[in-house]
């Protein structure tokens, strides 16, 4: 069945690697359910969390198809396909679909810069290539090119693509984003923003990609139907807790890249709770220390989202 609408928690997942670097799909496979029991409303493979940029073909491949096997229908499954090119990004959303993906998720090619009018062209042809709906990605600290609010506004009305995912970090493009958009009947706008998805929600956004909705999916649920339910001052509380728990993505950063700290950081979380063996990143980014996995330990455990006890050790 073809997605039409996509909206709600719908978390960028990590890439888990083994101790010889090599895919650790049977972490992948836990933790996709832990996501998925935890009540997200979708799982987006291959994104910025996910290190799509360091996989291979057969890497991304292997990943969607796991992921698919083990969501088993119970959410949508988005794979990442943002490449140089409309050639390369075809190329590689045909091999995801193949793999199951039931929608693509696409940022503006990097490398090169391009004009608004190019990208219109390319988020039209890649459209018109796949089989599957396009949602577009604004994350122009990664892909240099900014999508424009009139280019999102054009693209939706005439069908091109399904829906935004909005990472640009500008709260003031995310609303004029909405304005623009907010008549069409099924398009939806997403925050990449997680420290701001309570108010984004007031501006009118239809949910969220939160990286760090990794180690807490509950949370950012109930964020998201606090927002639903109107309730943004027991909302404000929740997002408050969840920014309090994004320290754990700077206990690498005095000898780390701040993405290398970040990613590795929800690995440790998720190493610590038991989902994924590892907190090791795709080479050249690096990993934690075990003095820095010590850290993000302590923090999940003042934070409550992990019982020491359970770990055998005491504070």
């Amino acid at each position: 069945m073809r997605l039409t609408e996509l909206k709600g928690v719908i978390p960028p997942i990590a890439t888990p690697f083994d101790e010889a670097g090599e895919l650790d799909l049977a972490s992948l496979r836990k933790l996709t359910n832990y996501l998925i029991d935890n009540g997200v409303h979708g799982i987006f493979c291959l994104g910025s969390t996910g290190e799509c940029a360091a996989l291979t073909d057969e890497e991304r491949v292997a990943l969607v198809q796991t992921v698919m096997e083990e969501a088993a229908g119970r959410v949508p499954v988005l794979a990442g396909i943002t490449e140089t090119s409309t050639r390369r990004a075809i190329r590689l959303g045909r091999l995801v679909v193949e793999a199951g993906a039931q929608a693509v998720v696409v940022a503006p090619p990097y490398y090169h810069m391009n004009s608004q009018q190019e990208l219109l062209g390319y988020y039209r042809d890649l459209a018109q290539a796949l089989p599957v709906p396009v949602i577009a990605y604004n994350v122009p600290v990664l892909v240099k090119t900014p999508l424009e609010p009139a280019t999102v506004e054009t693209l939706a009305r005439e069908g091109t693509i399904l829906a935004l995912k909005d990472s640009g970090g500008n709260s003031s493009i995310l609303r004029e984003y909405i304005m623009r958009t907010k008549d069409i009947p099924g398009f939806t706008v997403l925050t990449g923003m997680e420290f701001l998805v309570d108010t984004a929600m007031q501006m009118g956004a239809h949910g969220s990609v939160p990286g760090i909705g990794n180690v807490a999916p509950a949370e950012y649920v109930q964020l998201y139907n606090l927002c639903l339910q109107g309730q943004y001052a027991e909302a404000r509380e929740v997002q408050e807790r969840l920014i309090r728990l994004f320290s754990i993505c700077y206990q690498g950063s005095s000898r780390l890249s701040g993405s290398a700290s970040a990613l590795s950081g929800f690995k440790s979380a998720l190493r610590w709770l038991g989902i994924i063996a590892t907190c090791r990143m795709a080479p050249p980014l690096g990993s934690l220390t075990a003095e820095e996995e010590e850290k993000v330990r302590r923090i999940l455990v003042e934070l409550g989202f992990l019982n020491d006890a359970v770990n055998g050790k005491e504070e």
